[in-house]
């Protein structure tokens, strides 16, 4: 598809001022022709576009751009969710300045566009060459264009480098409808795939990276569509009434969901891709082969997609943000995973090792666990006393003990600790406080130590500490990951196990039959099941991969997404909804020490979030200048 059209944004730039700079050529870096005559040069411009490559990783801030060199204030995807809370913001994606990323994202694809005018000038050794950076090109554009249409819906859609020659009207291009859009980034997808070479280097794209994001771009396509209206989510105005925003058919949805199970197929049918530790001997294997995948992804087998860091080079500060504050030079615990993730991992009988959702954990004696409000509060509450940390969360999922910090945690040589209060023999409670309490002539203190350096919890230093009883292990090593800009650890970007569960939910929520040639969807939900230490089988339904996606998923930055796709978000926040948290107490009712946990809410500030479904469209920035139609209700 090509256009000889241009779009600025008129809001973000202003080149008539720069237009002598832009006319002078650089004498400190080479020409075009210079770069573009040797593989070096050609690699090297390459690199920089891989660098601009629109990735959520450890890089980017929700709150603001992509690509920082530094995501200070450690503000993640996760933190948008109701999965996880900042341990001082209570940022969430309801939030109409998060996400928005307009500018940078047309930034890109004009360097996209002009890899596209520049191809004819590369001379690699191997002409071959070409064709492959054809192949990343089209990549490029398919990526870059899914970041817009998650945001926005339908967008201009631009395929040449932008000549503004004076004339504002002949640069202005109106969106295009969101199926429209949908539609052009698989396309661009399915281009990808046929120049791509077939191969599995993981930092640079190739034949299965294409299928690979055209797997996730249809499933996110046909999930807009289906749940458009879920709980009455669904939008009116102007941009819904011309298809900019919505205007699917039942034959659209139909469409993006077999698109999804044709991609799923060819990556799975490639046989180049397996689940790492897929058939794990003992429930602690395969929590140690699960969390690999996110710290040593580099030769993994099950990533399909990974950015490299280097340093000196190119790091992040991913460890100098969310290493527990035990363990962290300067900052550290910002993430707070909530209870309600925490038990939405399934009980795992250790003996036959099969699952049961749903199963709350056991924090009174009389099964009566509705209840948020805080011991200080409840002193009537029949609490379960426990000898020891662990109990409460034994025989659970094994990819819980992967992803989340749970109290008492071994981890970086150090025991965990996150208590957020104490019960003295006379039921009386120190409550997020560090107050000292001596019984039987010995010390104790409201958060587990009495210097806060040996704790992780209600930490006043700069909220360096847990609010929700419990920390982040996901993307984290425990060691040699606190230094700023030298935090080298990949991120798996594109990996086996999302391709199999897109497969599996395509085929559930669209009543499509398997694809051909391949494992069924049943087969494909259960084998991802089963790496995660399951033994039995479940049934392909809609629920059951709902469940196993909110394990497999938990925490990671293409979270966010899921929420948006499927119309949760409002269901969620909505102004009652509290982020909760279970907090440690040590307790001395008994006479000797023991521990209960406590339901509480933990929003900072202790204000529910509201998300409109206005804001499963973000707002396009400039109209006034840029003559675009505004996203419903903006």
């Amino acid at each position: 598809m090509k256009r000889y059209t241009t779009l600025l944004i008129i809001s973000l730039f202003c080149l008539s001022s720069c237009s002598n700079f832009l006319e002078v050529e650089p004498k400190d870096r080479m020409t075009g022709n210079a770069l573009f005559a040797s593989d070096g040069g050609i690699n090297a411009y390459m690199a920089g576009l891989y660098f601009d490559l629109p990735m959520e990783d450890y890089r980017y801030d929700f709150t603001n751009r992509f690509n920082l060199t530094r995501c200070d204030g450690g503000k993640t995807n996760m933190m948008a969710t109701p999965e996880a809370v900042h341990s001082e913001w209570g940022d969430h994606a309801g939030q109409p300045d998060r996400f928005g990323n307009w500018g940078d994202l047309y930034v890109y694809v004009r360097k996209y566009n002009e890899l596209k005018e520049n191809l004819p000038l590369m001379r690699p050794s191997n002409p071959a060459t070409l064709e492959m950076l054809r192949g990343e090109y089209h990549f490029f554009l398919a990526y870059t264009y899914f970041a817009l249409a998650r945001r926005y819906g339908g967008v201009p859609i631009i395929t040449e480098v932008q000549q503004f020659n004076g004339d504002y009207k002949t640069i202005k291009i109106p969106r295009s409808k969101e199926v429209a859009t949908w539609k052009f980034i698989l396309a661009e997808c399915d281009s990808a795939a046929k120049l791509l070479p077939n191969t599995t280097i993981q930092e640079r794209a190739n034949k299965w990276t294409a299928f690979a994001l055209k797997s996730r771009v249809a499933l996110h396509a046909a999930s807009v569509g289906k749940f458009w209206n879920a709980n009455g989510a669904a939008l009116s105005g102007q941009a819904v009434t011309e298809g900019l925003a919505g205007g699917f058919t039942a034959e659209d949805i139909r469409f993006f969901y077999q698109e999804c199970i044709n991609a799923s197929a060819e990556v799975i049918k490639s046989g180049k891709f397996a689940l790492y530790g897929e058939a794990p001997a003992t429930l602690n294997e395969a929590a140690i082969n699960y969390g690999k995948v996110f710290t040593a992804g580099k030769g993994i087998s099950e990533v399909i997609l990974l950015r490299n860091f280097i340093y000196p080079g190119v790091a992040h500060n991913m460890g100098k943000w969310h290493e527990p504050n035990q363990l962290s030079v300067e900052f550290g615990g910002r993430v707070g995973p909530t209870l309600d993730l925490v038990e939405s991992y399934a009980k795992i009988d250790p003996l036959t090792r099969a699952g049961t959702y749903n199963v709350k954990l056991e924090t009174t004696t009389d099964g009566n666990e509705n209840y948020t409000v805080g011991y200080a509060f409840s002193k009537t509450i029949n609490y379960k006393r426990y000898d020891n940390l662990t109990e409460i969360f034994a025989n659970r999922d094994p990819r819980l003990y992967a992803s989340v910090i749970l109290p008492g945690t071994q981890w970086g040589g150090k025991t965990i600790i996150m208590q957020g209060g104490l019960v003295k023999n006379n039921g009386d409670a120190i409550w997020q406080t560090n107050d000292k309490y001596t019984y039987n002539g010995v010390d104790y203190y409201g958060k587990g130590d009495a210097s806060e350096g040996n704790v992780s919890g209600w930490v006043s230093n700069r909220a360096n500490g847990t609010r929700s009883g419990f920390l982040l292990k996901k993307y984290l090593n425990g060691a040699n990951d606190q230094v700023w800009d030298q935090v080298v650890t990949p991120f798996s970007e594109l990996r086996y196990a999302e391709v199999l569960l897109n497969y599996a939910e395509a085929v559930a929520e669209s009543s499509l039959p398997d694809a051909g040639g391949v494992i069924t969807a049943r087969e494909a939900l259960n084998k991802v099941r089963k790496r995660a230490g399951f033994l039995d089988n479940v049934d392909l339904t809609t629920q059951n991969v709902r469940y196993e996606r909110k394990a497999e998923f938990a925490l990671e930055y293409n979270t966010t997404w899921e929420y948006y796709r499927r119309r949760e978000y409002h269901t969620f926040f909505n102004n009652t909804y509290h982020r909760r948290g279970l907090i440690t107490m040590a307790d001395f009712i008994t006479g000797s020490l023991k521990y209960i946990f406590v339901r509480a809410n933990v929003e900072p500030g202790n204000s529910a979030k509201n998300f409109e479904p206005k804001a499963y469209y973000r707002p396009i920035p400039g109209i006034e200048n840029n003559s675009l139609i505004q996203n419903p209700n903006y």
